[in-house]
């Protein structure tokens, strides 16, 4: 098994470690510029609003860099040749552990970059205070009380940081599996990359429609990718998981539904 993934991982390393390294500047670049547009309280918020656009992207960035090899595997069959070799399901398994891994390892550095960008390499914000203390009439901090994990977030950042950074990267890698299913059976490259993309902002959309917006929206895995203000006291933490467990049971309705009605075969027949 060690064997395969090394093999597999040498035919992605390059573009993982391509795509880590641009997402890392990108996402560094964003999070010492992008705050300067914004009335801020505390440094790791840079890296909040500097990621908002990798948030709506991260479908696509999880796919991308590692969903096109089986896809060009089975359109060579590449496959067959790999049968007197090692069994169908070891190959497959390795393959996707690497393709898993590769993208939470781009997602979860780059991220975590970014926290250390906004913490330590660019220069300390002014704080500016929005909430009035309705006993006093002055301004007050918001973020410990309203913030998702608001004290970890204030008093320990660099902590919230590595450990949202690692979730996302988690995520990161579920949207990952299911460009992977979606490879063993689709042989259309777009519908391949671009298939996990398109779930996430369909899932997004239902959820936020009247009347379900006010019982769905908490489950959508846009908002577990980036909690922010998720507010823990009101709906608990489970709601959070949702959306991923969500992205896993579709994975596994369209492996499913390929393999056992639709009769599609991985290796060619």
């Amino acid at each position: 098994m060690k064997n395969l993934l090394l093999l597999e991982w040498r035919k992605l390393r390059w573009p993982v470690l391509l795509s880590m390294v641009g997402l890392t500047i990108t996402i560094a670049i964003l999070s010492g510029t992008i705050y300067k547009s914004y009335s801020l309280e505390h440094d790791l918020e840079a890296w909040e609003v500097g990621i908002a656009i990798i948030v709506f992207l991260f479908p696509l960035i999880s796919v991308l860099p590692v969903g096109w090899l089986m896809y060009f595997e089975r359109k060579d069959q590449f496959l067959m040749y790999t049968l007197p070799r090692v069994k169908k399901s070891r190959y497959l398994l390795s393959k996707w552990i690497v393709v898993a891994s590769s993208s939470f390892l781009i997602m979860f550095v780059a991220m975590f970059i970014g926290v250390i960008t906004a913490l330590y390499i660019k220069p300390n914000i002014v704080p500016e205070y929005g909430l009035i203390n309705p006993d006093t009439g002055e301004l007050m901090p918001r973020l410990e009380s309203q913030h998702f994990m608001g004290a970890m977030f204030v008093h320990h950042p660099l902590t919230y940081g590595f450990l949202l950074s690692l979730w996302q990267g988690l995520l990161s890698a579920i949207i990952a599996t299911l460009g992977f299913i979606l490879s063993l059976f689709i042989s259309n490259i777009f519908i391949i990359l671009t298939g996990p993309f398109i779930y996430v902002i369909m899932e997004n959309f239902i959820f936020q429609i009247q009347p379900l917006r006010n019982s769905l929206r908490i489950y959508r895995i846009y908002l577990s990718f980036s909690p922010e203000f998720y507010d823990t006291a009101k709906y608990g933490y489970w709601p959070l998981l949702i959306g991923p467990l969500l992205a896993l049971l579709f994975t596994a309705f369209i492996a499913l539904y390929c393999r056992k009605i639709k009769k599609i075969t991985v290796y060619p027949s």
